[in-house]
């Protein structure tokens, strides 16, 4: 007997990635074996990776950046986030225009998932990068009052 929503494990790979994106009507680019897609004020990539292509890795990068004579409170940023929140793991990343916040998703998919299973995987990642935006926002603002 199977319970209803619950279907046979599939594949994840790019093509499935795809399809969902184009379901939940996002526009995405495929650009360096990642789908790219922009979203408020963060663009996301989602990509498979590993060895046998059994990762799905989600990485997000804010749009716009913070001055590197921030780094340390930047750096405090991420590690509260990290040290309170299941995920995705936040970081700095260096650029010529200053600091950018990243953050990357990584779970293993070698086993597939069902359709469900996959939809809310991909609903979290997608959530967790713009809850450390969020996040990072609020906590900035807060110390930048002080």
């Amino acid at each position: 007997m199977t319970q209803r929503g619950v279907g046979p494990a599939a594949v994840v790979d790019d093509d499935r990635i795809k399809r969902w994106m184009d379901q939940q009507d996002f526009h995405v680019e495929y650009y360096e074996h990642a789908w790219i897609g922009m979203w408020a004020n963060i663009m996301l990539t989602f990509a498979m990776d590993g060895e046998h292509h059994e990762y799905l890795v989600v990485r997000g990068t804010e749009k716009g950046s913070h001055p590197k004579g921030q780094r340390e409170l930047l750096e405090d940023v991420c590690n509260a986030w990290n040290r309170d929140y299941e995920g995705p793991g936040a970081y700095l990343q260096s650029s010529e225009e200053g600091l950018v916040f990243r953050t990357v998703f990584v779970v293993n998919c070698q086993g597939g998932m069902d359709d469900d299973q996959f939809d809310r995987l991909m609903k979290y990642a997608m959530a967790g990068s713009d809850g450390f935006l969020g996040f990072a926002q609020g906590q900035l603002s807060k110390i930048r009052m002080s």
